[in-house]
C-alpha cells in the first residue's frame, strides 16, 4: 500500500492555506474560518481544556489588532468611516471613469466587525496588484488603479472584497 507523505498537523504553511480558504472573502464560510482558527490554536498548543472543546474567550488569533506587517499600503486614516469611504468609491464607479467597474464590487461590501483590522488600514498594494492582475490591467492602468486606490482611500477591506468577487467570478 502506498502512502502520501504529508505535512505535520502544526505546519504553519498548511495552517495558513486552510485558513485563507475558509476566509469569507474568498468564498469560504465565516463559521467555518472561526472554526477553523480554533482548531489551529489548539493544534498548536496541543491540548484541549476539559470538556473536550476550545474555550470561547479571547483568543491570540482572534485578537483583532492592526497589523504590524511592514507591508507597503496606501495611505491611510484609520480613523476614516469605512461606510462613507465606501460611498465616494461607489459614487466614483457611478461616475463612468475607466475603474468604475472594479470599483462597483463594491456595492455589497458593509462594514464587519471581525474585519475591523482591515477597515482600519490602507490597501497593500500587493492586493491592489493582484486587483490588478486579475482584471488585466496593463502596467499603465495599473498605476493609474494604485493613484484610484490612494485618492479615495481604499482600505484593506476594500481591496479584498474586490479580490474575493474577482476570484469567485474566474472560478
Amino acid at each position: 500500500m502506498a502512502r502520501t507523505t504529508t505535512r505535520p498537523p502544526d505546519d504553519a504553511r498548511m495552517w495558513k492555506r486552510l485558513v485563507a480558504r475558509a476566509h469569507p472573502d474568498t468564498g469560504g464560510d465565516h463559521e467555518l474560518f472561526i472554526w477553523t482558527t480554533a482548531v489551529r490554536d489548539v493544534v498548536r498548543n496541543s491540548s484541549l481544556p476539559a470538556g473536550g472543546s476550545p474555550e470561547p474567550t479571547v483568543h491570540p488569533s482572534r485578537r483583532r489588532e492592526p497589523s504590524t506587517d511592514d507591508r507597503p499600503r496606501v495611505p491611510f486614516d484609520p480613523g476614516c468611516d469605512f461606510a462613507a469611504l465606501t460611498g465616494r468609491a461607489l459614487q466614483r464607479a457611478q461616475a463612468g471613469d475607466e475603474y468604475g467597474q472594479v470599483l462597483a464590487m463594491l456595492q455589497d461590501c458593509w462594514p464587519v466587525e471581525d474585519l475591523a483590522h482591515e477597515q482600519t488600514r490602507g490597501a497593500s498594494y500587493k492586493r491592489l496588484a493582484a486587483i490588478a492582475h486579475a482584471w488585466g490591467m496593463t502596467k499603465a492602468e495599473r498605476i493609474g488603479w494604485y493613484r484610484v486606490a490612494e485618492d479615495l482611500p481604499l482600505s484593506d477591506r476594500h481591496a479584498g472584497h474586490i479580490l474575493g468577487r474577482l476570484k469567485r467570478r474566474a472560478a
